[in-house]
């Protein structure tokens, strides 16, 4: 074999080099920067433990079944919301809910730590939502009142003195709600627990309104402003009105939850924080031709 000439051997000899300088300079150089991931927070051995803080465990089971069933609350997402920012602000607190339906999960995840109960009148209905979610606490009641007297009834409450404000003869002393079966309007046969707490927060989106003999929301619209108005806790109490498209339920609320006390409203929910009576500054806006104002 012929020996390779000088320039062969110049060139293999400078392609060394080159390559060695190449490798060199990859070893030394600084890599570009990238961004930094966050340290990974320290994690115990798993135990199940994770879903033991209040209230996380029902957020989880209320993600899980809102997004696997097709069905969807009876409040849009502003409304929702509307009343999420009370519970963000205030929970844990003792929340009463008028009806049951495919967001009673929601509304019970929302609250963790504290309570949440729910009131339903239609015994199959409510017989169905308990078997898929047994969880919550939630009473069957009866009223006495069907939305084609809606009318009468608001003409007329004002001859009822136990329906009345300032009626009786200790003059602006607290409506009473438990027993008080001469007020037509009053849900005075409710669960004892529900007399025995007060509630910081209201939700009134039930009972049915509308059809001729469904109850209508008179009498639970009452009651929600007779126990905000006779409390006696710290703070007011949040009153969230749904379905104030309907007459009925506009009129209502405009006597007894008052149109000074609201304070929010979207699509078909209103918001009202109502004052205990023993905080109000007077009688302005209501006054006899609006005792609850």
């Amino acid at each position: 074999m012929k020996p390779p000439g000088r320039l062969a051997t110049a060139a293999a000899a400078a392609l060394l080099v080159a390559a060695s300088l190449l490798v060199i300079t990859l070893l030394t150089s600084p890599l570009p920067l990238l961004p930094l991931l966050p340290c990974l927070p320290a994690v115990t051995a798993p135990s199940g433990d994770g879903y033991a803080p209040p209230g996380l465990a029902a957020l989880a089971e209320a993600a899980l079944y809102y997004a696997t069933t097709p069905d969807v609350p009876q409040q849009s997402r502003d409304e929702i919301s509307l009343s999420l920012a009370v519970l963000r602000r205030r929970a844990p607190l003792r929340l009463l809910v008028f009806g049951l339906g495919h967001d009673s999960p929601l509304w019970h995840a929302l609250n963790p730590g504290g309570v949440t109960v729910f009131l339903e009148e239609d015994p199959e209905w409510y017989r169905i939502v308990r078997a898929q979610s047994p969880f919550l606490r939630a009473h069957l009641v009866r009223y006495r009142t069907r939305l084609d007297h809606a009318d009468v009834l608001f003409r007329s409450y004002r001859n009822f003195p136990s329906c009345v404000p300032g009626a009786d003869a200790e003059g602006d002393a607290p409506l009473r709600v438990r027993g008080n079966a001469d007020c037509p309007l009053a849900l005075h046969n409710l669960p004892p627990e529900v007399y025995q707490n007060e509630w910081d927060m209201l939700m009134v989106d039930a009972p049915k309104g509308y059809f001729p003999s469904a109850p209508g929301r008179m009498a639970a619209i009452w009651t929600a402003a007779a126990m905000a108005r006779a409390r006696r806790g710290e703070g007011d109490t949040d009153v969230f009105l749904h379905d104030v498209d309907r007459r009925v339920e506009r009129m209502y609320a405009e006597e007894f939850l008052c149109e000074r006390f609201r304070v929010g409203e979207t699509g078909r929910l209103w918001h009202f924080r109502i004052p205990p009576v023993s905080r109000r500054n007077g009688t302005a806006g209501g006054g006899d031709k609006r005792p609850f104002c």
